[in-house]
């Protein structure tokens, strides 16, 4: 998801959405070339030395079962996406909860990186491919060892997950299902930024506090029920 914009310069929030270096550890078809070049240049300064490190060939697929004998980190799958046995919560309590950390920020002024990240990966998980178990098959035909490819498939021939033996990083590489995921995402906080701008002011955004976004939004909520239910025309004879 590096290479997702995360438009709000507005607001002073201008981010990469999935610079997954600082988020998800995500590569994307953007980087990927250039992430691949930094790894075989490395594999490269092995080539002529005894290091196992020298069998290795970034992301060449027919390497992808060759086990070979370099100490790995394994994966913390806390930390990556990756399908979970159900999803966090419900589209309708996403769309909430993204709603409710863009309005900590505007309330503060600044991000919770903590909550934004870990929501953010929860919402994207919802559509990731299951590379635990992709891990695991692997794992299992090469016998527990890394494989000399340091990258693993879905059944389909797609990326999934890579790993830097040198900085003992993994990451995964990511589907475009998990791109329309996270414009999902950045459009509702985003449009909640905008809300609450064209609301409170352009200066605001700091100087509101969170508790009276609060107020006002379940004063909003309780007008628009009571204009529905007076709206509403009883047809019982």
């Amino acid at each position: 998801m590096e290479g997702l914009i995360f438009q709000s310069s507005e607001f002073g929030t201008d981010e990469i959405y999935a610079n997954m270096e600082e988020y998800i550890m995500q590569i994307t078809r953007d980087n990927y070339s250039q992430y691949a070049q930094m790894v075989q240049q490395m594999f490269g300064k092995k080539a002529s030395s005894n290091d196992p490190l020298a069998q290795c060939d970034y992301g060449n697929f027919s390497l992808r079962f060759k086990p070979v004998d370099i100490n790995f980190t394994k994966p913390n799958w806390d930390t990556i996406m990756t399908k979970r046995d159900k999803p966090a919560m419900s589209e309708e309590e996403f769309d909430e909860a993204i709603k409710e950390l863009a309005r900590k920020e505007f309330a503060t002024g600044k991000r919770d990186d903590d909550a934004y990240r870990k929501l953010c990966m929860q919402h994207g998980e919802t559509v990731s491919p299951d590379r635990k178990a992709i891990y695991e098959s692997s794992m299992k035909k090469t016998g527990g060892k890394m494989n000399a490819a340091c990258m693993f498939w879905d059944s389909k021939g797609n990326k999934t997950l890579s790993y830097n033996p040198e900085s003992r990083n993994w990451k995964a590489i990511s589907t475009d299902e998990e791109f329309a995921r996270a414009r999902v995402f950045t459009s509702i906080y985003n449009d909640e930024l905008a809300r609450l701008k064209e609301e409170y002011g352009k200066k605001a955004k700091g100087n509101v506090s969170y508790s009276k976004i609060k107020v006002d939004i379940s004063a909003e909520r309780s007008k628009e029920k009571n204009n529905n239910e007076g709206n509403t025309i009883d047809l019982q004879i």
